[in-house]
């Protein structure tokens, strides 16, 4: 790592750099140990991985049409992501519709990410005011390392690293960690060296906004790191490295032009963003200050987490929660006004972290949730500040409280993240989790009414329906549960065509249909598999399968599904289809050389 100038140190001493490098490796081991269950949890359906990956119309392998629609779609969801996709889409190429290899690229993002907050917090304690000329010592490392596991551990880290659609988060969270630490490295280089540093910051904060727009607010604090530098080195001109920051103001500009323009051409599906009478200043101002508030104290007391809070839902600015935050925040403001000059280090952080912040104020967002998924990037701040209160300590007894102190903290955030994890394991679980911490009704109403859907899409349809007329008597005005009527009348509509097959297994197989007619046989045959997984009945997909598997020259496979289809279907399948599958198999044989397989197919059109 290098050293804050080109004349200094970044450690004090061998000693030192070998500490760093040890708890850079147990922090990776014991966050993979503590996390590694998560492997075994599959899609979450009602948490939108159905949207972003197991029934998205668009995923599948890398191909040049598909890499055109991610860096041209801005429909299919509110944000322009095209790097998110592509994360997906590469792990689609590994591993198809695997759950478990989704969760494993989450976890490794969850790994990496824990090394380079680490990393960062490193620089940052080379970097705050009084820092040893010499380098960091040994307790400089161990308190970033403490400060690290802080953020590691905590339970809020759970979002990101259990759910496949956190995936997002993780990936443009270390792209963003990796800039920040490339652009740090940029104070200790010169000439072209530094020029390489600053471009490959440049790019990583541009990527890190095209996986998942989490960043917004990274420009801010780099530039307030700039003036920092700038004070302390009279040598070092402000207005030249401010210049410098169009690398990054221009990426922001468009990736957040192209994040608005998406999100009001959503609103057909997610509503339209709210006007003035529908979320008034007043009430944007205290929703704001709240959720500045909250990702300060609530990673210090992270009980209660949910998936989603209803906190924000419908509530009033004169509510005391309110008020208190915009207290809290006013007065951090003003602090950081008026200690410009004496503790200039205070004002970069806090209005730093009041940048990285806003992206997640909800400002285009009726009602807003505050995720625990947003604090991945902002909690940093304050395992940063925490590594550099402890770093700070002199006198042998006051670090071996802090060491024992924070032992028991690290230890307690372990356990709530073990018990986290249990949140996570399937829908049914999440539900009856979420369900019994929602207050409003109407945001419960619409949650219910979410998990009756999927309870009849995957094949309880008779209790799901009677819930859902239940429902319907008692508020017909509902809009879940008529969507939930909708759907079920949907489903009734071809249930004469498809039978008592899970509705959710009749969606794989029309989505491997798509794929199907597209040419993706791979992706085709993906979701026939999954219809079958869900409903080995299902003779229509065994039947479609058998069709795509010769399109890939697999005639062994596909005379198995065959015959899967045939044996399932009430009558044996039509002598149309059985015919045309048999032509097909018979020239897929001769083109393979399987001229027994041929043979056989022969005899059996003559019969």
């Amino acid at each position: 790592m290098p050293p804050t100038t080109p004349d200094e140190p970044f450690f004090a001493g061998a000693q030192a750099r070998r500490l760093a490098w040890l708890c850079a490796a147990a922090l990776v081991l014991a966050a993979l140990v503590l996390n590694l269950r998560a492997l075994g949890f599959g899609f979450l359906y009602l948490r939108d991985d159905d949207i972003n990956v197991a029934l998205n119309p668009h995923m599948g392998g890398l191909g040049a049409a598909r890499l055109a629609w991610m860096f041209t779609d801005s429909d299919y969801v509110r944000r322009y992501i095209p790097l998110g996709w592509l994360g997906f889409s590469a792990t689609y190429q590994w591993a198809g519709l695997d759950a478990a290899a989704y969760h494993g690229v989450g976890l490794g993002l969850y790994a990496l990410n824990c090394a380079l907050v680490l990393a960062l917090v490193l620089h940052a304690l080379r970097l705050f005011p009084g820092a040893a000329p010499q380098g960091l010592g040994s307790w400089a490392v161990a308190s970033a390392a403490l400060g690290a596991a802080w953020w590691a551990f905590n339970p809020l880290r759970v979002e990101t690293t259990a759910w496949v659609s956190g995936n997002l988060y993780g990936q443009a969270c270390a792209f963003a960690l990796s800039s920040v630490i490339a652009y740090l490295r940029t104070f200790a280089s010169r000439g072209r060296r530094r020029l390489a540093w600053l471009l490959a910051s440049a790019a990583l904060f541009a990527a890190s906004l095209l996986t998942y727009p989490i960043a917004l607010g990274v420009p801010a604090l780099l530039i307030g790191l700039d003036w920092l530098r700038a004070r302390k080195n009279p040598s070092v001109a402000f207005r030249r490295l401010l210049l410098e920051k169009a690398l990054f103001l221009a990426p922001l500009a468009a990736v957040l032009l192209l994040t608005v323009a998406a999100r009001y051409a959503a609103e057909r599906v997610y509503g339209a963003v709210p006007g003035i009478r529908e979320l008034p200043l007043s009430s944007r101002l205290a929703q704001s200050a709240y959720v500045a508030a909250y990702y300060v104290w609530k990673p210090w007391w992270p009980t209660h987490l949910s998936p989603l809070y209803d906190s924000l839902v419908d509530f009033r600015p004169t509510e005391p929660r309110f008020l208190a935050s915009l207290a809290a925040v006013g007065a951090a403001c003003a602090l950081a006004l008026a200690w410009v000059r004496t503790r200039p280090a205070f004002a970069v952080v806090w209005l730093g972290y009041l940048a990285a912040a806003a992206p997640f104020f909800g400002l285009t967002e009726k009602p807003h949730m505050t995720s625990d998924r947003y604090g991945c990037l902002l909690c940093v701040f304050t395992a940063a500040v925490a590594a550099a209160a402890v770093a700070r300590l002199r006198r042998a007894p006051a670090r071996a409280a802090a060491l024992a102190l924070s032992a028991a903290v690290l230890a307690l955030a372990a356990r709530m993240t073990w018990r986290q994890l249990d949140v996570w394991t399937n829908d049914r679980v999440q539900h009856a989790y979420v369900a019994a911490g929602l207050r409003n009704s109407e945001l419960l109403d619409d949650f219910r009414s979410r998990q009756l859907i999927l309870e009849f899409m995957r094949g309880d349809e008779e209790s799901s329906a009677r819930a859902v007329d239940l429902g319907l008597r008692r508020n017909p005005a509902s809009p879940g549960l008529r969507k939930a009527s909708a759907i079920i009348a949907d489903k009734r509509r071809i249930s004469a065509y498809y039978g008592p097959v899970p509705f959710l297994a009749i969606l794989h197989e029309q989505r491997g249909l798509d794929f199907a007619r597209q040419g993706d046989l791979r992706e085709a045959n993906d979701h026939f598999e999954e219809a079958l997984r869900m409903d080995d009945r299902f003779y229509q997909a065994a039947f479609d399968r058998a069709l795509v598997l010769l399109g890939l020259g697999r005639c062994d496979d596909a005379l198995r599904s065959y015959l899967l289809a045939d044996r399932r279907a009430p009558a044996g399948l039509p002598q149309r289809e059985s015919h045309e599958f048999l032509v097909r198999l018979r020239r897929g044989a001769e083109a393979a050389g399987l001229t027994a397989l041929a043979h056989a197919a022969s005899a059996a059109l003559a019969r």
